[in-house]
C-alpha cells in the first residue's frame, strides 16, 4: 500500500504524511504568507494611518476596525459564490480564485502604504482587506479535498497550526523591529506586501498542477 492510499497513521507521522500532498502543500504554504500579511496589517494599519496619515489614534481603529468586519463578511460570501462558479466551469476554479485575489492584492496593498492622499491610502486598505479574505472559503474547501477523505481533520488542523505559528505570530514582531532598524514604519510596512507576492506565485503553481480526483488520492 502506498502513501496516496495509506490510512492514516497516529502521532506525528500522520501529519508529516500530509506534506507529501503537492497540492496540499502549496495551499498551506501561500495561506502561511497571506496569513503573515493580514496578522501585519490588523497590527499596523492603524498605526500607519495615525504616523503617515495625521488620522488620530480612535479614528484609525474605528475605520480599520470597521473595515475588517465589513470586508470579510462581504468578500467571504462574494469569494465563495465566484469560486463555485469558477470550479463547475473549470476543474482548476478554486485555485485560480485563490492566485487572482493573491495578484491582485500584491499592487493594491503596495498603493495602501505609499500613496500620499489619505483617502486614496485609506480606499486601497480597505480593497486590499477585501482581496485578502476573498478566497477564504476557496482556501478551506482546498485544504480538505487535497488529501484523502481519512487524513481530512488531521488536514484542517494542520493548516491552522501552520498558518498561525510560521505566519500572523512573527509578523506584528519584525514589523516592528524593521520599524525600529530603518526609523520608518511606512518602510517597514512594505515586507507585508512582499509577503503577498510570496503566496501568489504559490498559488499559481497550485493552480497549474492537474487536480486529482478524490477516490485516486
Amino acid at each position: 500500500m502506498d502513501a496516496a492510499h495509506a490510512r492514516p497513521s497516529a502521532g506525528l507521522k500522520n501529519y508529516l504524511l500530509l506534506w507529501t500532498y503537492p497540492r496540499y502543500t502549496l495551499v498551506v504554504a501561500g495561506y502561511t504568507a497571506q496569513t503573515f500579511a493580514l496578522g501585519g496589517f490588523a497590527l499596523w494599519a492603524p498605526t500607519f494611518l495615525y504616523r503617515v496619515h495625521g488620522m488620530s489614534v480612535a479614528q484609525a481603529g474605528l475605520f480599520f476596525g470597521g473595515t475588517l468586519v465589513v470586508t470579510g463578511l462581504v468578500a467571504t460570501l462574494v469569494g465563495g459564490w465566484l469560486a463555485t462558479l469558477w470550479q463547475r466551469k473549470n476543474p482548476t476554479g478554486y485555485a485560480r480564485m485563490l492566485a487572482l485575489a493573491a495578484i491582485l492584492a500584491v499592487p493594491v496593498s503596495f498603493a495602501a502604504f505609499l500613496l500620499d492622499n489619505k483617502l486614496a491610502s485609506q480606499l486601497c486598505l480597505a480593497a486590499s482587506m477585501f482581496l485578502l479574505f476573498l478566497p477564504t472559503g476557496p482556501i478551506n474547501t482546498l485544504i480538505l479535498e487535497t488529501v484523502p477523505v481519512a487524513f481530512r481533520a488531521s488536514a484542517m488542523a494542520a493548516s491552522i497550526f501552520t498558518i498561525h505559528l510560521l505566519g500572523d505570530l512573527w509578523s506584528p514582531a519584525i514589523v516592528g523591529y524593521l520599524s525600529d532598524r530603518t526609523g520608518s514604519l511606512q518602510q517597514a510596512v512594505l515586507i507585508l506586501p512582499l509577503a503577498l507576492v510570496v503566496s501568489a506565485v504559490l498559488w499559481i503553481a497550485l493552480a497549474r498542477l492537474r487536480p486529482i480526483p478524490p477516490a485516486q488520492l
